[in-house]
């Protein structure tokens, strides 16, 4: 290429052709004459001058090649610099989007051991109430499935916690090693800058021989494994866009599982309590409504009590009479009308006793079976009111510390605690 293109721009030489005498032997050297020894030499001089002289016209013409490959290679390399400054923005993009969801999830996991905890606590209030007699039925039930559910989303978390770790583990590796190709083609840009700036004439392109020895490899290998750096770059950041974006979906519908479950079972427990609350009015009624019994059988016995006390003392009046009556001497002692009076009204008296005192018998027992359902009805009364205040305990645990799992919070902030029922829990993109 350098012949060629010297030939052009020197036309007047194409024609000459010259080249180096064969050279002459030491023996012929040492038998010839001085004289003809000193004209070869000058002639062998001035042949080599005119060679020379043709090969340094062709310099120019390679320095200007060299010129401009060697600005090819400061556009390229600068070129794949960009890319990689590019590729480095998007990486660390992607690390902080993976850290905010990796803090997220973990806050997230403190809460669903927290709400274990929790629901650990309402079922142990819920199993005590059925060993106690008490059914708890549906209750229970439900109460058990939001335990179980909180445990496989607390178990998922953990699973996915993992996953991102290993995901920013190996981000941060790629952006290691795109931080290292970078500062190499920085390197490699301003030694390629500085090589188009040398001048041959400063003390500073005086090397000494030897200082470097290159490990060199291809230009395809350099090109491959550019090409590769940011091919494993994409795909990191494009494995973990699409994992943080089916961890959000599978996260939301656990989400909208878990509140659904939790108003599931808020549900029962509410209407649980209402039904407590309907039975605790019914024993309430009812004991009023055996002390209202009661009270009406203790006037009942008091009444038939004076009733029979009256009937004693005529009875006993009625006796005294008799006993006088039957007191008259001789022919006075006759069945006339007052003797048959006396007798009628001692037989009345006789009977209507009789007849009080099975009446006041079974007032008495009456009273007595009343007086036992009225101590029944306070213990029913006194459990019922232990199995409200346990129900409400449990549901007011149970309300405490409701589900984190809010999706739009997980992008921007770490999710917060919840004491409240107004908001749900934060998760993520």
């Amino acid at each position: 290429m350098w012949q060629h293109r010297s030939l052009k721009e020197d036309p007047l030489r194409s024609d000459v052709r010259f080249s180096l005498p064969a050279l002459s032997t030491s023996k012929n050297l040492l038998s010839s004459r001085p004289q003809l020894h000193s004209n070869k030499v000058l002639k062998l001089g001035e042949e080599t001058i005119c060679s020379l002289g043709e090969d340094i016209s062709r310099i120019p013409s390679a320095t200007r090649s060299t010129m401009r490959h060697l600005n090819s290679r400061h556009i390229e390399v600068s070129q794949w610099q960009s890319q990689i400054s590019e590729s480095i923005g998007r990486v660390d993009r992607e690390i902080t989007a993976v850290e905010q969801v990796k803090d997220a999830a973990e806050c997230c996991l403190q809460e669903k051991q927290l709400y274990s905890q929790l629901m650990r606590d309402c079922v142990a209030i819920s199993n005590s109430l059925s060993s106690a007699g008490q059914r708890q039925g549906r209750v229970l039930t439900e109460l058990k499935k939001e335990e179980q559910l909180n445990e496989e989303i607390r178990e998922l978390l953990q699973k996915q916690i993992c996953i991102l770790l290993d995901k920013l583990s190996s981000l941060k590796v790629i952006h290691t090693q795109l931080l290292t190709d970078f500062r190499d083609k920085s390197e490699a840009i301003k030694l390629t800058t500085r090589c188009i700036a040398l001048d041959v004439n400063s003390p500073s392109s005086q090397l000494p021989t030897g200082q470097y020895k290159p490990n060199y490899v291809s230009y395809k290998e350099w090109l491959s494994h550019c090409r590769n750096l940011r091919l494993s770059a994409e795909n990191l950041i494009k494995d973990s866009s699409s994992f943080r974006g089916n961890l959000r979906f599978t996260l939301v519908n656990l989400k909208n599982a878990h509140e659904r479950q939790h108003r599931i079972t808020d549900d029962a427990m509410r209407k649980k309590f209402n039904k407590l609350a309907r039975v605790q009015d019914t024993l309430i009624w009812e004991r009023q409504r055996t002390r209202d019994e009661i009270s009406d059988l203790t006037k009942d016995i008091q009444k038939v009590s004076v009733q029979i006390s009256n009937c004693t003392s005529k009875l006993h009046q009625a006796t005294h009479r008799l006993d006088i009556l039957h007191q008259r001497p001789r022919r006075e002692l006759c069945l006339d009308q007052p003797l048959f009076s006396v007798r009628l009204e001692k037989h009345d008296l006789e009977i209507m006793a009789a007849g009080l005192r099975p009446i006041l018998k079974r007032s008495q027992q009456d009273l007595e079976v009343t007086c036992r359902r009225l101590i029944i009805l306070d213990n029913k009364l006194a459990n019922n009111v232990c199995t409200m205040e346990l129900e409400q305990k449990c549901q007011n645990l149970h309300h405490s510390f409701l589900p984190a799992l809010d999706t739009t919070v997980i992008l921007t902030n770490k999710p917060r605690f919840h004491t409240g029922r107004s908001s749900a829990l934060s998760y993520l993109q």
